[in-house]
């Protein structure tokens, strides 16, 4: 080892950045205290070592390719960012050579940019959410219950973590995936939505890897599959609990090594795709009766999110049903209306079993049939108001006053006689005990002509 003049030394040590040397023969000849502290290591430990004895096996391929360049002198110099023991590195190697142009080894010098790193996706995350926003943010939320769940979406966003998404159905999943992609370094590339439950059982390898022309009857040309399609993005796979247990061995491999074959083929492609799953179903129990795979659950559910149903974060319904008043409202080119405090009530105490779903829908139906310029409880569907187990007509009077409490009374009554008469004016008013003229003074008042 040649000796290190001593103003060289300090210059070496006093460096923030890791600096190794490596001689020709890629032995470790420096490695200053920087460089202790980043791979966490002591120099005597690795100084007169090779640099394949400090790496595993498997990074051993790319390291003597680049080693080898340096040395040929076909590559002067190299830059790549690593990952390891939590941290970013960016690592730049420089061939040094003499005076005549001989090899004399490989400088590599470490640079931690993890915080650097953290900020910039940090500012990107940020931008994305803003941007989500504009767009029209696909979640509407009140709670503290769903403030956690997106701050976790955004946390595991940037992460290429499979992630298996659990909760009824009808409360958002769909949403959740949808943001997770859009806050993701992938967001440029598709997202490609599989429902597993609506795959043919004896197409399902077709559909998820692909097909060779003439692979099977019917097969007239080549398919590329939705692993493929996805390539560079993101891959949904929903109902995923109700995937055959021949299916899910084969996606078991896939997951795991990111490799597929199409149906026919002998050749396997690599696909970079990331994975998240999604079922309505208890996959533990699935598991223990034998219906789903314990080692495809394992592989699922490496990130787990949980959505809670509706009726467990009940300061979201309000929100939410103003937002889908406002959608159907301009949608259909009518009047934005209000919700009234009976409606509120009523949406309020049902179960809503149908969760976001079946809310949107309600209020649809609420926009798409209510005649005047506030939405009540008769414009509600009627599944929804008897599981509600309060009766009509109703209206707080804590909530109003006399004259209040007595027209939303008067109204409700007129609006089930209408309906009851199937909106039939003459009808409805001999059933009132008014005349067709008063009937139709008090359907201009509160506003229940179409």
């Amino acid at each position: 080892m040649t000796p290190i003049p001593d103003v060289f030394r300090a210059i070496i040590s006093h460096m923030c950045e890791g600096v190794l040397f490596l001689n020709s023969q890629h032995v470790i000849q420096i490695c200053n205290p920087a460089a202790e502290k980043i791979r966490k290591v002591k120099a005597e430990q690795i100084i007169g070592r090779s640099i394949y004895d400090i790496h595993p096996r498997r990074a051993h391929p790319q390291i003597s390719e680049l080693l080898g360049n340096m040395q040929a002198g076909t590559l002067p110099s190299s830059h790549r960012i690593i990952q390891a023991q939590g941290s970013y590195f960016e690592n730049s190697y420089t061939s040094v050579q003499d005076s005549q142009g001989r090899f004399l080894g490989t400088l590599l010098i470490s640079r931690d940019i993890t915080e650097q790193r953290r900020l910039s996706e940090e500012i990107n995350q940020l931008k994305n959410v803003l941007a989500a926003k504009q767009k029209g943010a696909p979640l509407i939320f009140n709670s503290q219950t769903m403030q956690k769940i997106l701050e976790t979406i955004e946390s595991i966003a940037p992460l290429e973590s499979t992630v298996l998404i659990t909760g009824e159905s009808g409360t958002g999943k769909e949403c959740i995936v949808d943001l997770i992609h859009k806050l993701s370094p992938r967001n440029k590339a598709p997202l490609i939505k599989v429902n597993c439950g609506a795959l043919p059982v004896n197409l399902i390898e077709s559909e998820l890897f692909g097909h060779v022309k003439g692979a099977f009857t019917g097969a007239h040309t080549d398919n590329k599959g939705k692993f493929f399609a996805a390539s560079g993005g993101t891959l949904f796979l929903d109902e995923i609990g109700e995937l055959p247990l021949s299916a899910q061995v084969k996606l078991l491999r896939v997951i795991q090594d990111k490799i597929i074959q199409p149906v026919g083929g002998h050749k396997e492609t690599h696909v970079d795709v990331r994975i998240i799953a999604a079922t309505n179903t208890d996959l533990g129990k699935a598991v223990n009766n034998g219906s789903f795979r314990e080692d495809f659950f394992y592989r699922l559910n490496v990130i787990a999110v949980e959505i809670p149903p509706l009726r467990e974060r009940q300061e979201d319904i309000i929100p939410l049903a103003e937002t889908f008043i406002k959608h159907f409202a301009r949608k259909m080119k009518k009047p934005i209306p209000a919700l009234s405090d009976p409606a509120r009530d009523y949406l309020l105490s049902s179960p809503m079993p149908g969760n976001v779903r079946q809310l949107k829908h309600a209020i649809e139906r609420a926009v798409a049939l209510g005649c005047g310029n506030t939405i009540m409880p008769s414009d509600l569907p009627d599944d929804l108001i008897k599981k509600t187990g309060v009766k009509l007509p109703i209206y707080h009077i804590e909530r109003s006053n006399l004259k209040e409490a007595m027209a939303g009374v008067e109204r409700e009554f007129i609006l089930q006689k209408l309906a009851s008469n199937e909106g039939r004016k003459i009808p409805t008013a001999k059933a009132l005990g008014i005349s067709r003229k008063t009937l139709w003074e008090k359907m201009q008042r509160y506003q229940l002509n179409a």
